[in-house]
């Protein structure tokens, strides 16, 4: 086994998260067309294609996993997918989520499409747009058990996008670099959601820092 997917293993394995042959198989192939369509389209930094960096956004896709409990058959959506980070490593990690891409630009889009059919993931679409967009739309209103965003902007606005999307008690699960609690402060809108938790991690493997803001809908 290469060095750099021994060592994902070896993260996935100290966080305790599972992952199964056909799983990896499935990574391993993930990792190398994005890689390989990286060279193409401008999908994440030119700098950071290589497989270990790439292994790296997978792991921290994952972290979900230790940080809520996503329900069985949840219906989720991934804001601003782009290269598919976080929603593609959770739906081949989680078979039962039926997971929705949110992204706006049309050759990113293209991507994710081909990647679902790669990969062969079912209970998995593309949805082309912003999520401005699709606040009004009867398709998209409180469907959602759980809306995901990752680099997508600051929490107040992330808070104030999701909110139409998901179910009452449904969870954003906003990826931050260190947690700052000035972010959630100037959350206020009392009774529509609340803090949920503050999941934060130190994996020593990739030297990351990651907290996940978890926001729960109320009404």
């Amino acid at each position: 086994m290469k060095q750099d997917l021994l060592k994902f293993k070896l993260a996935c394995e100290s966080l305790g998260i599972k992952v199964s042959s056909q799983q990896l198989d499935r990574f391993i192939t993930y990792q190398k067309e994005l890689s390989r369509w990286n060279k193409k389209i401008n999908l994440i930094s030119r700098k950071s294609d290589s497989p270990d960096h790439i292994y790296r956004h997978i792991l921290d896709s994952l972290l979900i996993l230790k940080a809520v409990k996503i329900p069985s058959e949840a219906k989720l959506l991934d804001f601003g997918s782009g290269a598919g980070f976080p929603g593609i490593p959770i739906r081949i990690a989680r078979a039962d989520v039926s997971v929705t891409l949110l992204e706006s630009k049309k050759k990113k889009s293209i991507f994710l499409e081909e990647m679902l059919k790669t990969l062969n993931l079912k209970k998995a679409e593309v949805v082309r747009g912003r999520a401005e967009d699709l606040t009004g739309s009867f398709e998209f209103s409180r469907r959602y058990d759980v809306v995901t965003a990752k680099a997508v902007g600051k929490l107040v606005d992330v808070t104030s996008l999701a909110l139409p999307f998901l179910k009452t008690g449904g969870l954003l699960v906003a990826y931050k670099g260190k947690y700052s609690k000035e972010e959630t402060d100037e959350l206020s809108t009392p009774g529509k959601f609340q803090v949920y938790e503050v999941a934060s991690f130190e994996i020593s493997e990739y030297s990351l820092t990651r907290s996940l803001v978890v926001i729960k809908r109320m009404q």
